[in-house]
C-alpha cells in the first residue's frame, strides 16, 4: 500500500509538471524565429561579391527594466544614441522592443558587461559587400528586413533568401527567452548562392577607366558593358557615379539605377552599322558601290542634313568608315524603310534583351507606318530611335559572332547551401539576324573605321580592333527639340576583327567641352581592351586586315606614263560623252564623274585600268559606269 501511494504521488507530480504546467504557461510560450543565412553572390572565379554575416542586435524587455533612466543614460554613451529616444523606448509597456540593430563588436561587449536584466541580444543576418562599390548597380542591395530591393538581390530574392526555422521559448526571470522543453524545433534552411558571369578584375578596370573619362570630360554619367559575343556572358557592367550597396540609405535612386539597362538614348552613328548590315545582307549595296555625299549638305523636304566634312563621291564602305550622315541616308533610301525596320527589330531593338535584372528598358522605336520621309532618313544615322547600352552590346555581338543574337547571360549557376548545383544557365541563341558572310564583311569594314576612320583612338597595334563611333545630340524632354550643347559620346568595338573575343560598349553622357565619340569614348575602350589583353595573355593576331586598311588609306599613285588630259575630259563631259579615265587615281576619277552624276561601281584597288562604257560613248541617264582598278606591276 505504501509503494502504491508513492507511485500515485509520482504520477500526479509528473502529470502536473508535464501537462498542467504546459497549459499554465501555454500563453507564455513564444515562437522564436531562427534566422536563415542569405546566400552568397560570387563572380565567375569564386570571388565573393555579396556575403552574409551574423551580427548581434540589442533588444529590451521593458517590463523587466527596473531603472530605465539609468539604463538609458548608460546605453546612450555606449551606442551613441539619443538619451530621450532610448528612454521613451524603455518606458513602453511590453515584452520586446528593438534598441539597436547590428551592433559593433565593441558595442556588444560593453553592453554585455553592464549585465542588466531586460537587455538581451538576438543574432541577425547582415548583408555586406566586401568590394564596396564594385558592380554596385548590378548587385543591388538588401533592406533591413532581409528582402532584396534592387539588382541581382531583388531579381533572385526567392533563391537567396532561404527559409527561416523556429523554436518555442519561455521567458526567464531576466527577460531572456530560453528553449521550452518538449516543443517542436524546425531548423533554418540557408539560401542558395549565385555565381555570376562577371569577372571582378575586368569589372574593376572598366569602372576605373569609366570614372577617369567621366571626370576628365566633366560628364553627367557613363556606363560600360563588356560581353563575350559567342556566349552572351557579361564580363563587366559598370556605371559611374559609383554606388556602394553597403551604404544604400545614403544614395539616391539616380545613383543606384543601372543606367546600362534602364536608360535609352539616341545612338547616333553607332547605328549605321546595322544599316550597313541590312544593305549588305539583302545585297542591295556592295561595299565598293559609289554614292554622292552632296558635299556635306543634303536637302530633304524641309530639313537639311549635314556632314562634319564635305564629302563628294564615297564608296558605301567609306561612307561608314568616315561616318557620313548623308552617305547613310543614301544607303537607307535604297534599302527602304520597311526592310530596314525589319532588320532593326531582328537585331533586338525595341524589345528587352532578357537579362536577369529588373528595370530593363525596351528602348523606343516608332512603328514603320508612322515614319515620315525625314524619319526614314534620320534613323539611318541613329536619330529618332532610343536604345540601351545593353541592346547595343548584344546587337554588336551578333555582328561579332557570325550573325547570332544572343540572350545576355549574367547568372551562370545557382547552388544550394551544400554547394550542389540546382540550376544552370546556358548560352541561348535568340535568332539568326544576318548570315555569317555578311557579318564577316561588316567586321572588315568596322576594322577600317578604327584603322583609318573615326575610331583611331581605339586602335591597338597588332590586335585588329574593329568598331564604330557615335555622337548624338540629346533631346530636351520639355520642348521635344535637340539641345545645342548636350551630347552623348559612344564607342562600340571588338577585337580581333576576324574572330572577336569581347565586345565593349562605352557611353558617356553630356561630356564637354569635347563630345565626339572618337575622342571621348574610344580611349576608354582601348584602356579596358589593353587590360583584357594583358589578363588573358592574348597574342597579337595576323595583321592582314591592318595591312590592307593601311594600303587602301594611301592615295592611289598615278603612273608616270599617264598624264591626264583635263582639257579633253572637260570637252567630253560638255558634249555628254564618256571621258577617258584610264590611268587616273580613283579619287580623281570620281571627282570627274561627279560632274555627270553617274551611278558608279568599282572593282579592285589601285587606279583605273579599264572602264565601261568605253571612252567616247554617249552618256544616257541610266548609264552605270564600271571602273576596274589595278596596280601596275
Amino acid at each position: 500500500m505504501f509503494f502504491l501511494s508513492c507511485g500515485l504521488c509520482i504520477l500526479i507530480q509528473s502529470f502536473r509538471l508535464q501537462v498542467l504546467d504546459i497549459f499554465t504557461h501555454h500563453k507564455k510560450l513564444k515562437k522564436i524565429v531562427i534566422p536563415c543565412k542569405r546566400g552568397f553572390i560570387y563572380d565567375r572565379y569564386g570571388e565573393p561579391l555579396a556575403i552574409t554575416t551574423q551580427i548581434p542586435s540589442l533588444y529590451a524587455c521593458p517590463d523587466v527594466i527596473k531603472r530605465p533612466e539609468e539604463v538609458a543614460r548608460r546605453l546612450s554613451k555606449i551606442l551613441h544614441m539619443d538619451y530621450k529616444d532610448l528612454l521613451n523606448r524603455l518606458k513602453r509597456k511590453g515584452e520586446f522592443i528593438w534598441l539597436k540593430r547590428w551592433l559593433t563588436p565593441r558595442e556588444a561587449s560593453l553592453v554585455e558587461r553592464l549585465d542588466i536584466d531586460g537587455l538581451n541580444f538576438r543574432p541577425e543576418n547582415k548583408r555586406s559587400y566586401p568590394h564596396g562599390y564594385l558592380a554596385g548597380q548590378v548587385l543591388g542591395f538588401v533592406g533591413v528586413d532581409g528582402v532584396g530591393l534592387e539588382g541581382i538581390e531583388r531579381k533572385f530574392d526567392q533563391f537567396l533568401q532561404g527559409i527561416p526555422g523556429f523554436y518555442f521559448g519561455i521567458k526567464d526571470a531576466r527577460g531572456r527567452i530560453i528553449l521550452a522543453p518538449r516543443q517542436p524545433i524546425k531548423p533554418a534552411q540557408d539560401g542558395h548562392s549565385l555565381r555570376l558571369s562577371i569577372d571582378a578584375n575586368i569589372q574593376y578596370r572598366a569602372e576605373q577607366a569609366l570614372k577617369k573619362a567621366v571626370q576628365k570630360w566633366h560628364a553627367k554619367k557613363g556606363c560600360v558593358i563588356v560581353v563575350v559575343p559567342q556566349s552572351g556572358e557579361i564580363l563587366a557592367m559598370a556605371n559611374y557615379p559609383f554606388f556602394n550597396p553597403n551604404n544604400f540609405r545614403h544614395s539616391s535612386p539616380f545613383i543606384w539605377r543601372n543606367h546600362a539597362i534602364a536608360d535609352s538614348f539616341e545612338p547616333g552613328s553607332t547605328f549605321k552599322t546595322f544599316l550597313l548590315a541590312a544593305a549588305l545582307d539583302k545585297k542591295i549595296w556592295s561595299p565598293h558601290d559609289i554614292l554622292y555625299a552632296e558635299n556635306g549638305r543634303y536637302r530633304l523636304e524641309d530639313v537639311t542634313i549635314h556632314d562634319v566634312k564635305h564629302f563628294g563621291w564615297l564608296s558605301v564602305e567609306n561612307a561608314i568608315v568616315y561616318s557620313s550622315n548623308i552617305g547613310a541616308v543614301k544607303i537607307g533610301l535604297k534599302v527602304g524603310k520597311d526592310s530596314f525596320y525589319q532588320y532593326i527589330k531582328k537585331f533586338g531593338f525595341s524589345e528587352k534583351t532578357g537579362i536577369d535584372l529588373n528595370g530593363e528598358s525596351p528602348g523606343l522605336l516608332q512603328p514603320v507606318s508612322r515614319w515620315t520621309k525625314v524619319d526614314s532618313a534620320t534613323i539611318c544615322f541613329g536619330q529618332g530611335i532610343g536604345v540601351t547600352a545593353l541592346q547595343l552590346a548584344m546587337a554588336y555581338s551578333a555582328i561579332a559572332n557570325g550573325g547570332k543574337l544572343m540572350r545576355p547571360l549574367l547568372v551562370e549557376r545557382i547552388y544550394d547551401a551544400k554547394g550542389k548545383v540546382v540550376k544552370a544557365f546556358e548560352p541561348e541563341v535568340k535568332r539568326q539576324v544576318i548570315n555569317p558572310t555578311t557579318a564577316a564583311l561588316v567586321r572588315r569594314i568596322l576594322r577600317k573605321v578604327v584603322a583609318k576612320g573615326t575610331g583611331q583612338e581605339a586602335d591597338i597595334p597588332g590586335y585588329e580592333v574593329a568598331g564604330k563611333t557615335g555622337t548624338s545630340q540629346k533631346v530636351n524632354p520639355r520642348t521635344g527639340k535637340y539641345h545645342h550643347d548636350k551630347y552623348i559620346a559612344s564607342f562600340v568595338g571588338f577585337f580581333p576583327a576576324s574572330h572577336p573575343r569581347v565586345v565593349i560598349v562605352v557611353v558617356i553622357d553630356e561630356p564637354h567641352p569635347l563630345y565626339y565619340g572618337g575622342i571621348v569614348a574610344a580611349p576608354v575602350f582601348k584602356e579596358i581592351a589593353q587590360h583584357i589583353i594583358w589578363q588573358w595573355q592574348l597574342a597579337p593576331s595576323a595583321p592582314t586586315e591592318l595591312k590592307m586598311a593601311k594600303r587602301e588609306s594611301q592615295p592611289n599613285p598615278i603612273p608616270e606614263s599617264s598624264s591626264p588630259d583635263f582639257e579633253g575630259i572637260d570637252k567630253a563631259i560638255t558634249k555628254g560623252i564618256m571621258p577617258n579615265l584610264q590611268g587616273l587615281p580613283l579619287r580623281l576619277a570620281l571627282r570627274i564623274l561627279q560632274k555627270v552624276n553617274l551611278q558608279v561601281k568599282i572593282e579592285g584597288t589601285g587606279w583605273v585600268i579599264k572602264q565601261i562604257p568605253a571612252p567616247g560613248t554617249k552618256i544616257r541617264e541610266d548609264t552605270v559606269c564600271l571602273l576596274q582598278l589595278g596596280v601596275d606591276e
